[in-house]
């Protein structure tokens, strides 16, 4: 099994690749925008898994992706090549995934962007049926591990009704340029949440509030994101009437910068905070030797219970230790996996329902990443 992974060297990516070459006998590829970058992570996991690894320059934006498959010949092709809100306008809009279709080739992505993973199956799935071919989209945190989580809980509720979770990760795991990117595309910006079981505006990362992780994470500052769940949770739990995601910085000093800077894109002083995602991520590394390594996720899901009385469950997870990044790997992981194994059907569709809790941790284990339930 060949498989490409595209932005293999970068945040989440390189950690994608370590992975499966340390339990897994596939084939890789290392590839993104920039050669040196691969080659150099190619000498780095070759030395240190003793396998041979390829490595390739390939530009989602603007490559001859066709070209370039053809020549390759994957049999899965990974994008971890964020921020994803740049490829959806309409030139490059899923350029990667149409290349896999023509070529002949799965994919699965870690996309996080809304637009792109809400409109994902609406425009490959019936091309991917056709050509039965499979096209994972989100294989991430969102929508992949929090769909699981619903999954998990959601028979012991005979109405789900309100959904409120977020993420913090710690102050002293490494940063992206793609994730602060993508959290910068929607700071200040308005879009729709549902609330009262309509979908209703609120402001990116406005709404502050304190939210108490408990031992050892401790409370955390936490504010708005966007992200694909807002869109795709309503259509697979329609019972659900109140859905609100945050996420936080651990250093409050950061967490209300970012809020003061909000308010320069909500009351139109610059469109837009994205373009400044180089210079606010370099900002962001003065504080590096700040606050601990250690992060978290946690998900509130309430309505009521099978004999109609008030349900609540408190899900989290954590991760010490500077591990917390291999969160967002894992679903895709096990989205390769199970194509590998012929467990997928063909089509085009977002990482929802295609693995359980039980097997996200059967991985995230590797790590010490442990998850804790309190049931009301």
């Amino acid at each position: 099994m060949k498989i490409l992974v595209v932005g293999g060297y970068g945040n989440f990516g390189k950690r994608l690749v370590a992975s499966l070459l340390e339990h897994y006998d596939y084939q890789l590829v290392i590839a993104g925008r920039s050669l040196e970058k691969a080659e150099h992570y190619k000498i780095v996991v070759e030395r240190l898994y003793k396998k041979s690894v390829g490595a390739v320059e390939v530009d989602v934006l603007t490559g001859d992706l066709e070209i370039i498959l053809k020549e390759l010949n994957p049999d899965i092709v990974v994008n971890a090549s964020g921020p994803f809100q740049m490829q959806r306008n309409n030139y490059s809009a899923y350029r990667l995934a149409r290349a896999c279709l023509e070529t002949g080739c799965h994919y699965v992505d870690l996309a996080d962007d809304r637009e792109y993973v809400a409109g994902f199956s609406d425009a490959l799935n019936h091309k991917a049926i056709q050509k039965n071919l499979i096209m994972v989209c989100g294989a991430s945190t969102v929508p992949g591990l929090s769909s699981a989580v619903i999954d998990e809980f959601i028979n012991k509720f005979s109405e789900l009704t309100d959904i409120d979770y977020g993420i913090s990760p710690g102050n002293r795991t490494e940063r992206g340029q793609a994730t602060v990117g993508s959290i910068l595309s929607y700071t200040g910006k308005r879009f729709d949440t549902l609330t009262d079981g309509e979908m209703q505006p609120v402001i990116g990362w406005q709404d502050l509030r304190s939210y108490d992780f408990g031992f050892p994470l401790g409370k955390r500052w936490m504010g708005n994101c966007e992200i694909p769940d807002l869109d795709l949770l309503p259509k697979r739990y329609p019972s659900i009437k109140n859905i609100r995601f945050q996420a936080g910085l651990e250093i409050a000093l950061l967490h209300f910068g970012l809020w003061l800077l909000s308010g320069l894109s909500r009351f139109g002083l610059v469109k837009s905070l994205y373009p400044y995602t180089g210079v606010i991520t370099h900002m962001s590394t003065w504080f590096i030797r700040w606050g601990s390594d250690s992060g978290g996720m946690y998900m509130e899901m309430k309505g009521k219970c099978l004999n109609g009385e008030p349900k609540k469950i408190n899900w989290q997870l954590v991760a010490e230790n500077g591990v917390g990044l291999n969160v967002p790997t894992i679903s895709a992981e096990l989205i390769i996996d199970k194509i590998a194994s012929k467990q997928i059907a063909s089509g085009g569709t977002p990482c929802m329902g295609l693995f359980t809790l039980d097997e996200f941790f059967k991985i995230a284990g590797r790590w010490g990443i442990y998850q804790t339930t309190v049931e009301n």
